[in-house]
C-alpha cells in the first residue's frame, strides 16, 4: 500500500513538471542544459518527503497513505503555511535569514548554495522547480486520491466486500450495522466527490502565475514522416557528394523549388539545396519530438477538471450521492 501511494503521487509530479518544463521552454529554451539534473536531485528528495512519516500529536502517519486518505484535516495540515507538520520546509530551501555565517560552517549547504558556486544562473531554475512542486503537490495528491477511488468503486463493484472489509468500513463509516458492499461503494463515491470538488475550489482561486499553460502539438507535424524525408535526402546528398550525377527526375524537381530551368541545377547547387533542406527537417523533427506544443495556449488543471467531472459521473454509474460526505 506505501509504495503504491508513494508511486502514484509521484507519477503525478512528474506529469506536472513535464508539462512546466515544456512552458518554461518556450520562453527560454537555455534551462534545457541544465533542467534534467536540477529536476532529478528534487524529485529525490521529493521521494524522501512522500515516503516518510509526519507526526500528528503522539501518532505518526505514512505521507503518501496519508495523502491518498480521507483525513482531509490532517492533509490540510502537510500543504499549510504554518503547520508544524507541513511539508514547505522539505521542499523550498529558505534563504539564510542574515549575511552572518556560522563561525566554521560550509560554504556550500544546499542545492541552491551548490548551484551558486557552480554557476549562479541555475540556482534561479532549483528555487523554480522547488517552488513548481510546492504548487503542484497537493493537486497531484488530490489526482491520485481520485484515481485510487475510482479504482476502488471499480473493485467493489466487481468483488463485493470481505467480512474484514465490512468490519473496517463499519469503523470508518461510524455506523452500528456492517456495511454491504453497495453502503462501501456510496461512501467512497462520497470521498470520491470531495476530492472532486476540492481540486474544483483551487481552480476558482488560482493565480493566474501558478496556472500550467500547455500547448499542444501541430497535428500536421508527424516525427516519422519528418524522419523518412531526412534519411532519403541524406541518402541522395551522400552520393552527390561521392560524385554519383544528379537523376533528371531529381533535377527537375529541384529546378521547379529553385525557380530556374533543370539544365541550370548544377552537382553543387543540388548539394546545397539538398544541405539547406536536412539542416530544416532537423529542426523541424526536434521541435516535433520534443512536444513543444504550437497549438492553442490552455489551462492544464481546470482541462483535467473536465476529464474528472467526466470519469467521475462513470464511476457513480447513475448513484445519489448526498452533497455531505460520510
Amino acid at each position: 500500500m506505501q509504495k503504491r501511494a508513494i508511486e502514484s503521487v509521484m507519477s503525478k509530479m512528474t506529469y506536472y513538471l513535464d508539462q512546466r518544463y515544456q512552458q518554461i521552454r518556450r520562453v527560454n529554451p537555455k534551462v534545457e542544459a541544465i533542467w534534467e539534473d536540477v529536476l532529478w536531485q528534487q524529485m529525490t528528495s521529493l521521494r524522501i518527503s512522500v515516503s516518510g512519516d509526519k507526526s500528528f500529536g503522539p501518532v505518526r502517519f505514512h505521507v503518501a497513505e496519508l495523502m491518498l486518505g480521507d483525513d482531509t484535516k490532517r492533509v490540510r495540515e502537510l500543504f499549510s503555511l504554518k503547520s508544524q507538520a507541513s511539508l514547505l520546509g522539505e521542499i523550498v530551501e529558505s534563504k539564510e535569514s542574515d549575511g552572518h555565517k556560522t563561525h566554521g560552517a560550509l560554504e556550500i549547504h544546499d542545492n541552491r548554495s551548490l548551484a551558486q558556486f557552480v554557476d549562479p544562473s541555475t540556482s534561479g531554475v532549483i528555487v523554480l522547480i522547488q517552488t513548481f512542486i510546492w504548487w503542484d503537490l497537493e493537486d497531484a495528491s488530490d489526482w491520485a486520491r481520485f484515481d485510487s477511488k475510482a479504482a476502488l468503486i471499480n473493485a467493489f463493484e466487481q468483488n463485493g466486500i470481505t467480512p474484514e472489509m465490512a468490519d473496517y468500513y463499519k469503523e470508518v463509516m461510524a455506523i452500528d450495522r456492517k456495511p454491504t458492499a453497495e453502503d462501501v461503494i456510496i461512501h467512497e463515491c462520497k470521498m470520491m466527490k470531495r476530492t472532486l470538488e476540492q481540486f474544483r475550489f483551487r481552480r476558482g482561486v488560482e493565480p493566474a502565475y501558478q496556472m500550467i499553460v500547455k500547448r499542444d502539438p501541430a497535428a500536421t507535424e508527424n516525427p516519422d514522416q519528418i524522419i523518412e524525408a531526412v534519411a532519403q535526402q541524406l541518402n541522395l546528398l551522400k552520393n552527390l557528394r561521392a560524385g554519383h550525377p544528379l537523376d533528371p527526375n531529381v533535377a527537375e524537381q529541384f529546378a521547379r523549388a529553385l525557380g530556374t530551368e533543370a539544365a541550370h541545377v548544377t552537382q553543387e547547387k543540388a548539394i546545397a539545396f539538398l544541405d539547406n533542406m536536412v539542416q530544416g527537417n532537423k529542426k523541424r523533427l526536434k521541435a516535433s519530438l520534443s512536444g513543444v506544443g504550437t497549438g492553442a495556449p490552455y489551462n492544464l488543471k481546470r482541462s483535467q477538471l473536465d476529464e474528472f467531472d467526466k470519469k467521475y459521473l462513470e464511476s457513480i454509474k447513475g448513484r445519489k450521492v448526498d452533497e455531505t460526505p460520510a
